[in-house]
């Protein structure tokens, strides 16, 4: 009896644990959907970066803006689009002695797994993905985020429902735009993602993600107390730029939704 009483008490514990094991497993699925694309990264856990801050040197891959806008507190910035970006890192781990971690946006972002590809590839393995990315690194620990050089206020977070009281579709930002004749209308693009299009010819300023420039439009607008809207390629890279409108006290400004392929998604009909 007690030895049936104890195959069943062990039944039920390898049981639960495996279910609990599955349940985790499900769960990393949810939260980070590109981790079955990289199965072979080494990734760590928010908390354990943190608690381990000093013994990694902590590597952004995104742009220049984004990282000017918002990172993790002595990060360096290392963009991955860098054609010598392999090299670059293999330095930075030479010269401080430890191992990197790479991190970009989000659970969602590629190019923190993509790093750690390049450098696996180029047989420098000591190297780790953080992908909670940026976002949940400043809700976890703004003590520990910069934004825009300043140490973060938690309630200067911008929220999907912030974002998205800005952000027009193709129809409705044309519309609105057209409307407003003085308006002031911003492409922020890359020069290489430019290609001769533009939504308003001979009105658009062209900046692209250039900060400086960007302060002087933007206060041009508030002097002249005009509406801003603003497009990008595929709508990603006006997320972070909200920050800088919001530290600059612009209220009245406006996002295309998806950017240029939502336009041409538009036109399309899709």
């Amino acid at each position: 009896m007690h030895k049936r009483r104890f195959l069943a008490l062990t039944a039920s514990i390898v049981f639960g644990s495996l279910l609990s094991g599955t349940l985790a497993l499900a769960d990393d699925a949810e939260k980070f959907p590109l981790r079955k694309n990289f199965p072979e990264i080494k990734v760590i856990e928010l908390a354990d970066l943190k608690n381990n801050l000093g013994n990694y040197t902590i590597v952004d891959v995104r742009s220049p803006f984004e990282y000017s806008i918002m990172h993790m507190q002595g990060a360096i910035n290392l963009p991955i689009a860098d054609l010598k970006f392999v090299a670059n890192a293999k330095q930075a781990a030479t010269d401080t002695g430890k191992p990197l971690v790479f991190y970009c946006n989000g659970h969602r972002c590629a190019k923190s797994y993509e790093a750690a590809m390049e450098m696996t590839k180029a047989r420098a393995n000591n190297t780790t993905a953080y992908d909670g990315g940026i976002a949940a690194w400043a809700k976890a620990y703004p003590e520990l985020t910069l934004l825009l050089d300043k140490p973060l206020d938690p309630k200067m977070l911008i929220g999907d429902a912030q974002f998205k009281a800005h952000a027009l579709s193709a129809k409705e930002f044309m519309s609105k735009a057209q409307a407003q004749p003085t308006a002031i209308v911003v492409d922020v693009r890359d020069s290489f993602q430019v290609e001769g299009v533009s939504l308003f010819p001979g009105r658009d300023i062209r900046t692209s993600l250039d900060i400086p420039k960007l302060k002087k439009v933007i206060a041009t607008a508030k002097e002249s107390n005009q509406p801003m809207y603003f497009y990008d390629a595929a709508g990603h890279q006006v997320k972070p730029l909200q920050y800088l409108l919001e530290d600059q006290g612009l209220k009245d400004y406006y996002f295309l939704q998806g950017g240029m392929a939502g336009y041409f998604d538009m036109l399309q009909g899709k």
